[in-house]
């Protein structure tokens, strides 16, 4: 089997965190997102599975980490999407369904299973494999039951609820509450008429501000006759894609972390951390200092953080950053980022940031 995930995209949603590394490079609960996908991903597929990456944005650094980290497990391979053009120096790419396609020559043959790099399950993916396994159908996708639904891929299911009719991109009006939740696995006998869609797509001129996707390919497929499972997610899905959404899955990462030492004492016991009260769950890096501060609820602070008089609850500190007499909630702040003098809930500011009260 090959793992797929395709890794070009800027992640506009998450501009200006976005400037200098992909969205799945952003820390939360002391680790990028591109690692606690990775460590789930290893609690279900074994030793020595082939995993590639369509890399983009930022591919160098992507490509090294990657490999540096997990080149011990996976196979790896890492295969370039270039972008359609350029705006404003960002680059801009043709969509996920295009990505996928750069896999064709690498998996034909073999099962393939494709996941994003913004969606983390709260459990790891062997019900996907056991659904597959089953035997009844060509391809299973993940669902979940969502509260807006007009923001997602939604599906229709057949009267059994087992098996997809119709797959719909962000519908304007009412169609179903269960979106596809970022992984899809494609059988050997449905990879064929997969690549064969993706390439008819690629073929069509896009648009201002359109992409390919692989929505509408799934929804072709099962036109075609491949039988495509469903799998629905039970267990919460951390959906990273915006700056909302990022807040709440640190919140349920930092819930689900086992922390020997919730409330930091052998670290108060080094004098890094000086009258001052953390409130659980909070994740602190290494060589953080805090002086009379207030930290937590619900806050990771990265590597290398000073802060000094803050009162800091829901929020995520990126490494380095230095933040005095700052008191927010629902924040984000990127690494090596300055801040002094503020009282302002939801502050988001990009890397090597200088903020003070009078220049906000």
């Amino acid at each position: 089997m090959w793992l797929i995930c395709p890794i070009a995209g800027v992640g506009k949603r998450l501009q200006p965190f976005t400037y200098s590394k992909p969205k799945a490079f952003l820390k939360v609960a002391g680790k990028r997102l591109i690692d606690h996908i990775l460590i789930t991903l290893k609690k279900t597929f074994p030793n020595g599975t082939n995993l590639l990456f369509v890399v983009g944005y930022k591919k160098k650094l992507v490509s090294e980490y990657i490999t540096s980290q997990y080149s011990d497990y996976f196979k790896l391979v890492f295969v370039e999407q270039k972008p359609l053009g350029y705006s404003a120096e960002t680059p801009y790419f043709s969509g996920l369904g295009d990505a996928v396609l750069l896999a064709k020559e690498y998996v034909k043959g073999d099962d393939c299973f494709i996941f994003l790099s913004d969606r983390l399950p709260m459990e790891d993916y062997s019900q996907v494999l056991l659904r597959y396994h089953q035997g009844d159908c060509d391809a299973v996708i993940n669902i979940k039951k969502v509260e807006q639904p007009q923001f997602y891929g939604v599906t229709v299911l057949d009267e059994t609820k087992k098996f997809l009719k119709h797959v719909i991109e962000k519908p304007k009006s009412f169609v179903s509450d269960y979106a596809v939740a970022g992984a899809y696995l494609f059988g050997k006998s449905s990879t064929p008429k997969l690549f064969e869609l993706l390439e008819a797509q690629s073929k069509v001129v896009l648009k201002n501000g359109e992409e390919h996707t692989i929505t509408y390919v799934i929804d072709q497929l099962v036109n075609s006759g491949i039988k495509v499972g469903i799998n629905e997610m039970r267990s919460t899905i951390l959906d990273f894609g915006h700056p909302e959404t990022l807040l709440e899955g640190n919140r349920q990462l930092l819930i689900d972390l086992k922390i020997e030492d919730p409330l930091y004492e052998k670290l108060r016991a080094t004098n890094n951390i000086v009258d001052s009260r953390i409130i659980p769950p909070v994740f602190i890096g290494e060589n953080v200092e805090i002086t009379n501060s207030v930290i937590g609820p619900n806050v990771s602070v990265g590597d290398g953080v000073h802060l000094h008089k803050c009162i800091l609850s829901e929020s995520v500190i990126g490494d380095g950053a230095q933040l005095e007499k700052i008191i927010t909630s629902r924040s984000i702040i990127g690494d090596y980022s300055v801040l002094e003098d503020l009282i302002k809930n939801e502050i988001t500011i990009g890397d090597s940031s200088y903020i003070a009260s009078s220049n906000f």
